[in-house]
């Protein structure tokens, strides 16, 4: 019984660690899909690839964004309110 507990514990952390490097993979791969746009907007170097540099722009542009698209929600959430009337 000590037996077929130990194999069970042992197969189950064999396949525990096997698991992680292939899901890190995975995300690595879905880290490095960018769009053709996007490459040719950010890729300064014309490599095919984001380096860090490239890809902090396009974070920053991409944040820079997203504070424009809420202000702009915000203002016209003001300008709607009964209060300004």
């Amino acid at each position: 019984m000590k037996n077929t507990l130990f194999r069970a514990i042992t197969l189950l952390a064999l396949v525990g660690v096997l698991a992680v490097p292939s899901v890190r993979a995975e995300s690595a791969v879905k880290e490095k899909a960018v769009g053709k746009r996007t490459l040719a907007k950010y890729d300064a170097d014309k490599d095919g690839k984001l380096s860090e540099q490239e890809r902090a722009m396009w974070d920053a542009d991409k944040a820079k964004a997203k504070a424009d698209r809420k202000a702009k929600k915000s203002s016209a959430k003001e300008s709607a309110s009964p209060e300004s009337r």
